[in-house]
């Protein structure tokens, strides 16, 4: 699986790059506009993403149909892509409380709103994560779309919600991460049975 997952860096690299510049003019635009903790919501959301195109960049290429005469079973190949999103959510997430501590302290060194914000990075990239992936696995690329614009008010309505019903507490964010993480899990199990008798 280490190749799928250096294969897939390969590919997106240099959106990689982009998006880190993005991000910086983006991240210095929002920090005074909302509260810099914003940045690790956009990171993790945004760097998670890219694993998508990598499914498309597969289908279109033809990869697809050259992995059936390879060693690579299906199972490694779909792996590939949950792990490479749920590692470039977590690199997102770093980058973005990295960002996010920096531009508090030049701002005003609050971060009681910190706990706040890593809960809703991770509740929204593994929520949507769930949704987009198979979505990408079973679809050509334009209804491949209906998952991304579905997943991320979706995510974010149930981050909120935890939030809302259960009040602003450190349960309340354990609890969304690991309501989360089990969907991110289902959603990796049903794409591996489904797609394992799938033609591709």
């Amino acid at each position: 699986m280490k190749g799928l997952l250096l294969k897939d860096f390969y590919m997106i690299r240099s959106a990689l790059a982009t998006l880190l510049l993005v991000f910086i003019v983006m991240g210095i635009c929002l920090s005074y506009l909302v509260s810099p903790w914003v940045l690790t919501v956009l990171a993790t959301v945004m760097l998670g993403m890219n694993v998508a195109s990598t499914i498309t960049m597969d289908k279109t290429s033809g990869w697809l149909k050259t992995i059936v005469i390879t060693p690579i079973s299906r199972k490694s190949f779909i792996n590939s892509k949950y792990v490479m999103y749920f590692l470039l959510s977590i690199v997102g997430l770093m980058i973005g409380i990295i960002f996010g501590t920096v531009s508090t302290l030049m701002i005003d060194g609050n971060t009681k709103m910190v706990g706040l914000f890593i809960c809703i990075s991770l509740t929204m990239a593994l929520i949507s994560g769930s949704v987009i992936l198979p979505f990408y696995f079973l679809f050509d690329e334009s209804k491949s779309v209906i998952g991304t614009i579905l997943a991320y008010p979706i995510s974010a309505a149930i981050a909120a919600g935890w939030i809302y019903f259960l009040g602003n507490t450190t349960s309340t964010y354990i609890l969304a991460f690991f309501t989360a993480l089990c969907l991110f899990l289902v959603s990796w199990y049903l794409s591996w049975k489904i797609l394992s008798q799938k033609d591709i």
